[in-house]
Parts: structure tokens; sequence; C-alpha cells
């Protein structure tokens, strides 16, 4: 396994250990757990109108659904560093911390390969719509029972590889912040989410290049289509690379003046 530099978490530890309730520690807790009660209350709606819908039955319904199943789980985990931090315990072991962040962890990368795999079915669908809509449904559960278990599959192996660090690093402490699971992993986690949402932002691309170059697309729907794109591409997978930057960032940095 790939050793870190852990000075950093070293240091906040040795600061923060015996201190108690900490503002430094549970201001950044609470405004972190504020933003994912929003996606919360967010992808709640979302599966709850999907589910609700007799209409949204199709294939990119079902994968949006599963991406807005996996963000609230992941965001749902973030709960646990702000309990450790609010009870003034302030860190648990990393082994601890990952076992019971093992289903955010899970669902984090469950839903980052999802959003590849609705970008791949959009661009399936764009591409070859007859094909597409033949295969769906004649074979409809078979379909997007592959989709899930690609998912499944990954949100397993990115498990694996953190827990596997954890096993082996166990007195390393954390305070439960889900990019402190992932010491150790960085730069795998990194490589791996990166090249899955750049796939997925080359899938969007092409989609809308299909599109452009399609005979009877009026203008009008190519605006449509490209505002459209440019929020998933914006709002989704951008925000995902640029907090993957962040955090790739915060580390070179923390190596650098640790």
């Amino acid at each position: 396994m790939t050793s870190i530099n852990t000075s950093s978490y070293e240091q906040i530890y040795l600061a923060y250990r015996s201190v108690g309730q900490s503002a430094d520690l549970i201001v950044p807790a609470v405004a972190l757990n504020f933003v994912a009660l929003i996606g919360i209350m967010l992808n709640g709606t979302v599966l709850f109108v999907t589910i609700k819908s007799s209409s949204l039955r199709g294939s990119a319904n079902f994968l949006m659904t599963l991406i807005c199943l996996c963000e609230l789980v992941h965001q749902i985990g973030h709960t646990f560093f702000l309990v450790v931090v609010i009870s003034g315990t302030n860190f648990v072991s990393l082994l601890t911390a990952d076992l019971i962040m093992a289903p955010s962890i899970f669902a984090l990368n469950c839903g980052l390969m999802a959003m590849l795999c609705a970008a791949v079915d959009r661009l399936f669908a764009v591409a070859l719509p007859f094909k597409h809509s033949a295969i769906f449904i004649k074979y409809k559960y078979s379909y997007l029972v592959v989709y899930l278990f690609i998912c499944v599959i990954y949100g397993i192996y990115a498990v694996n590889y953190v827990l596997e660090f954890a096993i082996e690093n166990a007195g390393i402490k954390s305070t439960g912040f889900v990019a402190e699971t992932l010491q150790g992993n960085v730069w795998r986690f990194f490589f791996n989410s990166a090249f899955i949402l750049c796939c997925s932002v080359f899938c969007y691309l092409a989609i809308f290049l299909i599109i452009r170059c399609k005979k009877g697309v009026t203008q009008q729907t190519s605006t449509r289509v490209l505002r459209s794109l440019s929020i998933i591409l914006l709002i989704n997978i951008g925000g995902y690379l640029i907090t993957l930057a962040m955090y790739r960032f915060i580390d070179i940095i923390s190596s650098i003046f640790g």
C-alpha cells in the first residue's frame, strides 16, 4: 500500500485531541452538514417524484434515481464528522471511521460510476435511438441490472482499498471527515474519479455533436440541448472535478509545508 505524509493529520490530532469541544472543528462540521442537508432534501425530492410518477420509468430516470440515492447516502455520512466533534471526542481511529463511513464511501463511488453509466446510456440513446429503444423494451431489467452491477462493483472496490489501508494503519486518528477516510488512497481515488468524470464529459460532448450534426434539428433545439448539457457539466460533474482538484491541492500543500 502506498505510504503518505500524515504529518498534517498528526498536527491536527496533537492540537485538538484533549481540548474537548472546539469551534475550530464544530463550525466546519456544522457548515458541511448544512450544505449536506440541502443536498439530502433535493435528492430526496427527486427520489420521491421519480418513484411516484409512473411515467418516469426509462433508463435515464433509473440511473438518475440511482445517482440521487447514492448522493443522499453519501451526504448522510457527513453527520458522523459532526457527531464526533460535537461530542468533544474529536478523534476516532481511522479504522473505526472507515467502518462507520463505509456506506458513505460506497455510495460516493457508486454514484460516480452511475454518472458515467448515465452518460453512456444517453450517448447510446442519441447515437442509436432505435437500437437503444429495442434493447430497453426487450431486455429492460437485464439492461438496468448491468448498469447497477457495474456501479455496485466499483463501490465495493473503492471500499475495499480504503479499508485495506485503514486495517494496516488503524492507529491513525481521524475526525470522521470523509476526506480523511481516504488517507493512503488519495492518488488512487483522485485518478479513478477524475478518469470517470472526464469520460462522462466526453460522452456529453459527443451527444451534443451528434445532435448538432443530425438533420432536421432546429437551432432552438440545439440551444436547449447545449444549455441542458452545460448545466450537467458545470453543476454536477464540474462540482466533483473542482472538489477533487481542491482536495488534491490541499494534500500537496500539506505535504510541502506539513
